[in-house]
């Protein structure tokens, strides 16, 4: 089988990532560096560009640079990380069943909220304050502002 040998943007471009992460994907670890010209460039290969899509689909289904690494050492160094991975993925579920219940329970929170808000409007003078923000319970805030940090938090 012949192998082709892509520059950065290309190899970017086959592997449908910006050139930026695949340096980054290469400081990190989980690829290995590619060879160079004599100019300094990189050049990668069908497989490197292929590891990249992998990359991109185990990152998306959940796991972390940090976990792939490990697997990817291990693979390459013989021994198959099969069960490690798979358990990886199980507690991946784990998590994300726990975070479900979290976020489930603050919709209900935020729910009783905003009905207790239209009582409260349905009873307050047309021009008076309603203070709403101030029945908000707080355990309720910072359960919501957590799970959107969670969310946002890179490199899980």
């Amino acid at each position: 089988m012949a192998t082709h040998a892509f520059t950065i943007g290309e190899a970017a471009a086959q592997s449908g990532v910006s050139a930026d992460t695949l340096r980054y994907y290469e400081r990190r670890g989980v690829l290995p560096p590619p060879i160079r010209t004599s100019g300094g460039y990189r050049l990668y290969s069908d497989d490197a560009v292929a590891r990249v899509r992998l990359i991109k689909n185990a990152v998306g289904f959940g796991f972390s640079l940090k976990q792939l690494t490990m697997f990817f050492k291990a693979c390459d160094g013989g021994h198959p990380p099969c069960q490690k991975v798979r358990q990886a993925g199980a507690d991946l579920l784990e998590d994300m069943d726990r975070r479900l219940a979290e976020m489930t329970s603050a919709r209900d929170q935020m729910r009783d909220i905003l009905a207790h808000w239209d009582r409260t409007l349905e009873t307050t003078p047309a021009g008076a304050p309603a203070r709403l923000l101030t029945s908000i319970p707080s355990a309720g805030a910072g359960r919501v502002r957590a799970l959107r940090m969670r969310r946002a938090s890179p490199d899980r």
